[in-house]
């Protein structure tokens, strides 16, 4: 049996990089992203938070062994003065 993993950030960079590693030893990957993945969804809000989970666990046929967290969350930049 295959094990599932979900990879969020899998859209560039290491994300990316970890999905095709995944993929190419013939595990089921559901890749999480703003843009360019199965499940696109902005992670850095409650509700794209919730619906990425809903999909991914969807597109898993509700089963998952893992999830590789790669996406990186940014805030905006704060100023020096207060």
């Amino acid at each position: 049996m295959t094990r599932t993993y979900i990879v969020t950030g899998s859209g560039s960079g290491i994300g990316a990089a970890t999905a095709e590693l995944l993929r190419e030893r013939g595990f089921t990957v559901v890749g999480v992203d703003l843009r360019g993945a199965e499940v696109e969804a902005d992670l850095s809000t409650p509700e794209g938070r919730r619906s990425a989970a809903d999909k991914a666990l969807e597109l898993a046929n509700g089963r998952v062994d893992a999830v590789i967290a790669c996406a990186g969350i940014s805030a905006p930049p704060r100023s020096p003065w207060p």
